[in-house]
């Protein structure tokens, strides 16, 4: 499996296709498989990387602290392994939605074009709309068991349409081929997401073409979330807000997801 050492961990990562390079960033606890149905439609026409962030899927799980800054150092480390120098597209997803917002900051010459899908500012900006009381209180703690955790993902992630119609997805998760994320490392990543640099202001800053693409029914990360990276990045902002939609929008709403997706990146 391919592995690259970045910054003192080993990074996993997953690459497809050829082309211009399509990055996928994950969110919280998150790996590989959350892009699988956006990098087998793309990796026709893109050349799709996708990696586990430290402390999640098949990467390292080092103590904490963790940091965006870190977590954006890692994907600049894997990229010039990877002799990827030239401007990526670069999709984030919740919690790597903000990484793949310090990344810009950071480097915003390697970026060509910017995806925020169902993320926002972090917690720590004063623009963040929070979740409701509920659903931070699962987030904070979602359970002892593994059994106990997917089940709490699968109610606050997932629309509870597709939840219903994809019983299913319970016993995924329970059977996946990867080491189950250790309480260190998640509460480590979701300490991160508390980030309490000014984001917001860093949004005038982006001069590259950004899709926000959000599900209507997002429990975890709310609308207004989308809305306010809107108003941040002005006219370089585009807007794509799917229906009938939570969290995992890219999953439950697949196909209107890549036609979002794809269209922005022909069109920009």
């Amino acid at each position: 499996m391919p592995f690259h050492r970045v910054n003192g961990i080993e990074l996993y990562f997953e690459q497809e296709g050829s082309g211009e390079p399509l990055v996928f960033v994950p969110g919280l606890g998150g790996a590989t498989p959350l892009w699988s149905l956006q990098t087998a439609h793309f990796k026709t026409t893109y050349r799709c990387l996708a990696f586990d962030n430290r402390g999640a899927g098949r990467s390292d799980k080092p103590p904490g602290p963790y940091a965006m800054d870190l977590f954006a150092s890692d994907l600049h480390e894997l990229l010039d392994h990877l002799s990827i120098h030239e401007p990526i597209n670069l999709v984030g997803a919740s919690m790597g939605g903000i990484i793949a917002q310090a990344f810009a900051h950071a480097y915003p010459h390697r970026v060509k074009r910017l995806v925020l899908a169902c993320t926002g500012v972090p917690a720590g900006d004063p623009h963040y709309t929070p979740a409701p009381a509920t659903i931070l209180a699962k987030l904070r703690n979602p359970g002892q068991t593994m059994e106990e955790k997917v089940d709490t993902f699968i109610q606050i992630f997932y629309h509870p349409d597709f939840a219903a119609r994809h019983p299913e997805l319970r016993t995924l998760y329970l059977n996946l081929d990867i080491e189950p994320q250790p309480p260190h490392a998640y509460a480590a990543q979701l300490a991160a997401c508390f980030d309490p640099r000014p984001y917001y202001d860093w949004l005038a800053d982006i001069q590259v073409p950004t899709l926000v693409i959000h599900g209507r029914e997002d429990q975890v990360w709310p609308l207004q979330n989308a809305e306010t990276l809107l108003a941040g990045l002005g006219d370089r902002g585009h807007r794509c807000v799917i229906e009938h939609s939570g969290h995992i929008v890219m999953q439950e709403q697949a196909e209107a997801f890549n036609q979002a997706l794809g269209g922005f990146l022909k069109s920009t």
